[in-house]
């Protein structure tokens, strides 16, 4: 397999090599075939959907559960989404999700300056309240969800959020917080020759 590690996180479209079978080259069935094709359809991560789609049914269900948590029709909160999840993916060193989440968090919100600044200083980088609040929650998830508290909660609080707004982070950064660790168990990032 052709792939090296990146040495330091940035903004370039990184690729994922994996490191077991797509299911579509397995020996499955004609329908299983079918069934795989259809799970990974045009997907840019084709690789890694069908690295998963060896366990057709959990691939299925974790879609469900990733449509829910991608599900908006609103900027803000999918910007703040994805900058939990860019925040989850820079902990857990997985430049593949960190490069992906801060591209989309970029061009969300037309603020490439902040995400290249997370991608350069990870989650001490200077940030403006509102980001430093949903990194710092983020973090917080990724690193040590069993210590979250109430005082987790005050600078979202105070910068206007309500109780959903505030779970909105929690969940997509616990959602990425183990998605990127699959994704480094199953492979990893290459970069583009």
């Amino acid at each position: 397999m052709n792939w090296k590690a990146r040495e330091t996180f940035n903004l370039d479209v990184v690729t994922w090599a994996p490191w077991l079978e797509r299911a579509d080259e397995t020996d499955i069935t004609l329908e299983q075939r079918e069934q795989v094709a259809a799970a990974i359809g045009n997907s840019q991560i084709a690789d890694y959907i069908g690295v998963l789609a060896n366990d057709l049914r959990a691939l299925k269900t974790r879609a469900r559960v990733h449509a829910h948590h991608f599900t908006s029709n609103e900027p803000e909160p999918t910007s703040y989404r994805e900058l939990g999840a860019t925040t989850a993916s820079r902990i857990n060193g997985c430049h593949f999700c960190a490069s992906g989440h801060a591209l989309m968090y970029a061009a969300l919100t037309n603020k490439r300056d902040v995400a290249q600044r997370l991608m350069d200083d990870g989650i001490d980088a200077d940030l403006l309240p509102l980001e430093r609040a949903i990194v710092d929650l983020a973090a917080r998830v990724t690193i040590d969800p069993e210590s979250l508290s109430p005082a987790d909660f005050t600078a979202l609080r105070e910068l206007g959020f309500d109780d959903f707004g505030i779970l909105d982070v929690i969940n997509y950064s616990a959602f990425f917080g183990n998605a990127t660790r699959l994704t480094l168990s199953l492979g990893g990032p290459r970069l583009r020759e």
